[in-house]
Formats: C-alpha cells, sequence, structure tokens
C-alpha cells in the first residue's frame, strides 16, 4: 500500500505532479476538461501514457469514459447526491462511496478496498492524499481522483481549513509542503 500526492490546482495553470511519501515524482498528468472529447494523459515519470480520460457528455451530469494502456476498461459518470455520493465505476465494477462535506472518499471493488482519497491541507495549499492498495490499479486511481476533485463544489475548496500541530514535512520539488489532516467542519 502506498500514498501518493497531487495538488488541487486547475488544469489552465499547468500539469500535476503526482508524487510519493519520499518525494518521488512517478506520474504526470496533464489535458483540460470543460468540452465534449477534451482528455487528461497520465503519463508515467519517463513519458509512457498509461491512462487517459476522455469527457464524452457535457451538461449537469457528464460521462468519462477511462482508458488504461490504451484499452476502454470503463466509465464513470456524475450522480444527483445530496450529502453523500455512491458512484459505480462501470466494467470496473468498482463503487466509489464518499462525502460532499469531509471530500474523502473510498473505492471499492466488492468487499475489497482500492482506494482511499483525502484532502490534506499543506504550506502552499491542499493536496489529495491517495492511498493505493495495488501498485497495478494506481493509474485508474489517480484518473477517479481527478474526476472526483473536478466534481468538488467550489464552496468546499474555499472553506478555511484549521491546521493541527503535527504536519508532515515533505519536500515538492522547489516548495516545501507541509502535510496537516483536515478536520472535519462543523
Amino acid at each position: 500500500m502506498r500514498k501518493l500526492y497531487f495538488s488541487r490546482n486547475s488544469f489552465a495553470k499547468g500539469a500535476r505532479v503526482v508524487r510519493d511519501e519520499h518525494n518521488q515524482s512517478h506520474y504526470l498528468l496533464v489535458g483540460r476538461w470543460g468540452r465534449r472529447q477534451d482528455a487528461l494523459s497520465l503519463y508515467a515519470i519517463r513519458g509512457e501514457l498509461l491512462a487517459e480520460i476522455r469527457q464524452t457528455t457535457l451538461g449537469l451530469l457528464p460521462k468519462f469514459e477511462l482508458y488504461y494502456n490504451r484499452q476502454n476498461v470503463g466509465s464513470i459518470s456524475k450522480t444527483l447526491g445530496f450529502w453523500h455520493e455512491m458512484i459505480y465505476v462501470r466494467k470496473l465494477r468498482w463503487i466509489i462511496m464518499g462525502s460532499l462535506n469531509s471530500e474523502t472518499y473510498r473505492v471499492y471493488h466488492g468487499t475489497e478496498l482500492v482506494m482511499t482519497m483525502r484532502p490534506v491541507v499543506t504550506s502552499n495549499g491542499e493536496a489529495f492524499e491517495l492511498t493505493i492498495t495495488e501498485h497495478s490499479t494506481e493509474p485508474l486511481c489517480i484518473c477517479i481522483a481527478a474526476i472526483l476533485d473536478h466534481w468538488q463544489k467550489p464552496t468546499n475548496r474555499s472553506r478555511s481549513s484549521a491546521l493541527s500541530s503535527d504536519g508532515l514535512q515533505i519536500n515538492f520539488g522547489e516548495s516545501n509542503y507541509t502535510l496537516h489532516h483536515k478536520l472535519p467542519q462543523n
């Protein structure tokens, strides 16, 4: 089981580098959202295309196709929900369960945990921490995390966060990030 981190920035600012807890770069996520047939591509740090998300429909409930090693392996679409979300990833038979309030998610295949996703506060803003159980599913998990980040409510992003005093110091390239667990909002 490995933890990976990526920032919660918009893709208008460029690519996202996905790193592990030891500050090693593993993946590069590039692309854009918003138009039909727009795509995000996930590359291994050495340049090999691993996975892709293609937006196939627009509107209130957009749909995305997931590709792994250039093969369509699933699709995901937004559902209407209030406080708790449950999203089904077709073909993969994964279930995503989470909460818009806490912005945390768990992904399951049957009863087996595939991934957990939660926001963490860093000294340079917010990031997502992904805990992925199998190395082989990392590319698809990162793609799903990017979709979930895209679907977050803008009001959730602007909340002020309380910082705990026991942070984990991680250096992400030119900037130092201090990770803190996000405290639940009442």
